[in-house]
């Protein structure tokens, strides 16, 4: 779908990674630049073999490297030069970092007016907080995705998945592609600028309208492993782990039918639960019933199956690790390894995007060593020779073995 579309990818860790790794598995040619010496710092998270880590090669599959050394005039040059031959840049620097070496959107916009810019950042490069560093939590917490998470009466806590590093960067995947489909119409490239906190806050389908509408009054609070307000939702013990139930008004009558089919307990003819407000009034009751309810089956497949039957939406709480044993994930290329030189065999999760225009991948890409691409992609792209190249390196502009 992006074939001949190519990307200079300025990110590290996991915002800027995302958005790249969607790009390159939709045919795009990302030019990953790791600053040298030591290339993306999460070549050092865990687990670590090697210049390389599991985290790099689930982030960076699939990319090319070239490792140059930022510090360096010549380096700044040379990326310059890069992003003049390139169709999309991507950074996730700090505040000022590239400003401070000429590689900022201003810059770069004088020079290559075609060029679509995004920067990801916490907080964005505009407004009063767009000096202020941050990762994935301080994005949680500011967004108010923390505040209405976890157990009543105790402290709020985040989630486990990195909702602000990942939604930045699926954000900016999207906005690029409109970018790109923008400039085939115009002529002109653009700036994107994604925050994170702004990625996790436009995702509150309530917590600011609603209060909005109240006065103040219908605020979300942390409720648990139940969803106060539309019961009965949420996590329940089953006969052998636990299971998510999450039934709507709609949904209701076939619950009862379920219920009642296993002579356990007549929900439409209780009064508590009458209509949706009387499920809220009394959610606690409803959810010790059917969780009591539920452990009259054998197993957690059995319970699953009979409330599929009546098509109640239910699933079982996965373990993510245990992932690639579900037939979902392994029918859907869900879950997919990757051949790495340095690593091994390394269980990622596949791409998420299933298009009529995107065959399906067979085998998957590995991840590049560091500045594995450094002579394939200056003499491809900016016309360099060995000799020059060889000499970049000595002076120690390039890093790493390509």
């Amino acid at each position: 779908m992006l074939e001949g579309i190519r990307v200079l990818d300025l990110t590290q860790y996991l915002s800027g990674p995302t958005c790249t790794l969607l790009l390159a598995g939709l045919g795009a040619d990302v030019i990953k630049v790791e600053p040298g010496p030591r290339g993306d710092a999460s070549r050092l998270l865990p687990v670590v073999s090697g210049d390389t880590s599991s985290y790099f090669v689930q982030q960076n599959r699939g990319k090319r490297s070239v490792c140059i050394d930022l510090d360096r005039p010549d380096g700044q040059e040379l990326v310059a030069e890069l992003a003049g031959r390139c169709d999309v840049l991507v950074e996730n620097f700090g505040h000022g970092v590239l400003e401070r070496r000429g590689l900022d959107h201003a810059t770069l916009r004088a020079r290559f007016p075609r060029l679509v810019y995004c920067s990801i950042s916490a907080f964005g490069r505009t407004g009063p907080l767009r000096e202020r560093p941050g990762f994935d939590l301080i994005a949680q917490a500011y967004a108010g995705a923390i505040a209405i998470t976890g157990e009543p009466g105790h402290i709020p806590i985040a989630s486990g998945v990195p909702m602000g590093d990942c939604g930045a960067g699926t954000l900016a995947f999207g906005a690029i592609g409109h970018a790109l489909f923008h400039r085939d119409r115009t002529g002109e490239g653009q700036f994107i600028d994604i925050s994170m906190v702004e990625a996790i806050f436009h995702m509150h389908p309530f917590a600011v309208q609603g209060p909005s509408v109240s006065d103040g009054k219908l605020r979300l609070r942390p409720s648990g492993r139940h969803f106060g307000a539309v019961p009965p939702a949420g996590t329940y013990q089953g006969p052998q782990g636990h299971l998510v139930l999450q039934v709507l008004d709609a949904q209701w009558p076939r619950l009862c039918e379920a219920v009642a089919a296993t002579g356990h307990h007549d929900l439409a003819g209780d009064a508590r639960f009458a209509t949706a407000k009387d499920r809220a009034d009394h959610r606690h009751a409803l959810v010790d019933l059917l969780e009591g309810w539920m452990q009259t089956f054998t197993t957690d497949a059995d319970l699953l199956a009979h409330l599929d039957r009546f098509r109640l939406p239910a699933a079982p709480v996965v373990d993510p690790a245990d992932a690639h044993l579900e037939p979902f994930y392994r029918e859907r290329r869900a879950v997919v390894e990757v051949d790495d030189p340095t690593m091994g065999t390394v269980r990622v999760p596949g791409f998420p995007i299933h298009s009529s225009a995107v065959d399906e991948r067979s085998v998957e890409p590995a991840a590049p060593r560091l500045g594995e691409h450094n002579r394939a992609v200056l003499r491809d792209l900016l016309g360099y020779d060995d000799a020059r190249v060889d000499a970049l390196h000595a002076a120690g502009t390039l890093r790493g073995d390509g």
